[in-house]
């Protein structure tokens, strides 16, 4: 990485306001590996951050899901949505909370988390149509796959209004600009913050390596998946994807994911109906 990538990262390490999660969300990581705990155990510690676990509560009851009847706790969340959806509705709301909506000029803050979500259920929908090992991750992965641009809205404005010029001037992406202004793009900050965050490797490789699959070695297919949800999802102009062009899915996205026009056209569907569904859900993670 450039000695730039090394100097901008160290002004984000460095700062005194440097988003922190709930201490709850290491415990929880930990926890999940050892398969003796039960969902009481993991509905206690989650429990004992008041604030995360009334979040939590708030998305598993929103539409989105649909259940017929409030889900009350914790402990009964995980009976009816197991282990690991609720660990990453967990993650996801303790990082949510880290981030403060923003101001700044020319980012549209509502629009980035339509996005986000978007490419969260595109990322969901394709793992399951494929049968993934990695339906569980999905979701979370696309979620925050482009935390990185919120660490350059927060802590590098000037730097991010020249990458907004830049792709306006020169109609290029933003990862081109974001490259030319900065020396690196928001998945390598953002792939950083999920380590320091001791965030697992697969999910570290979703957010660093969604605009590099063909460079991936590990956790290959959930990075495919992501890279995938992030094009399908600004094929359907939903929310602020951070520039404006829609891409085609190059003929080796087709091949590794064995994906077909019939596949895609149900993705589509489903993603459109799970947006839908989102209101509340999107107005809960932006807001908290």
């Amino acid at each position: 990485m450039t000695s730039d990538y090394q100097s901008y990262r160290a002004v984000v390490e460095n700062a005194k306001d440097l988003p922190k999660l709930s201490g709850v969300i290491k415990q929880l990581l930990d926890m999940i590996k050892n398969p003796t705990n039960s969902a009481a155990d993991v509905g206690q510690l989650i429990s004992q951050d008041v604030a995360l676990a009334s979040l939590t509560l708030k998305l598993v009851n929103s539409p989105f899901y649909g259940f017929s009847q409030e889900v009350h706790s914790i402990t009964h969340a995980i009976v009816i949505m197991g282990f690991s959806r609720v660990k990453n509705l967990a993650l996801a709301g303790s990082v949510l909370r880290s981030f403060k909506p923003t101001q700044t000029e020319g980012f549209d803050y509502y629009g980035f988390w339509e996005h986000s979500m978007a490419t969260a259920i595109t990322a969901e929908t394709l793992a399951q149509a494929i049968d993934s090992d990695y339906s569980d991750e999905a979701f979370i992965s696309g979620l925050l796959h482009d935390q990185g641009k919120l660490i350059f809205v927060r802590y590098f404005p000037d730097e991010f209004a020249k990458v907004l010029k830049l792709i306006d001037r020169q109609q290029i992406t933003m990862r081109e600009a974001e490259q030319q202004v900065l020396g690196f793009d928001h998945s390598h900050i953002g792939g950083w913050l999920a380590e320091k965050w001791s965030f697992p490797e697969h999910l570290c490789l979703g957010i660093r390596m969604h605009h590099a699959p063909l460079l991936a070695r590990q956790h290959r297919q959930l990075i495919w998946i992501v890279h995938t949800a992030d094009i399908l999802s600004r094929a359907l102009c939903i929310g602020a994807g951070g520039d404006p062009f829609i891409h085609e899915l190059p003929e080796y996205v087709w091949k590794q994911l064995r994906l077909t026009p019939e596949l895609v056209r149900n993705v589509f569907e489903s993603v459109l109906s799970g947006m839908a569904r989102a209101g509340d859900f999107l107005e809960l993670i932006r807001n908290g």
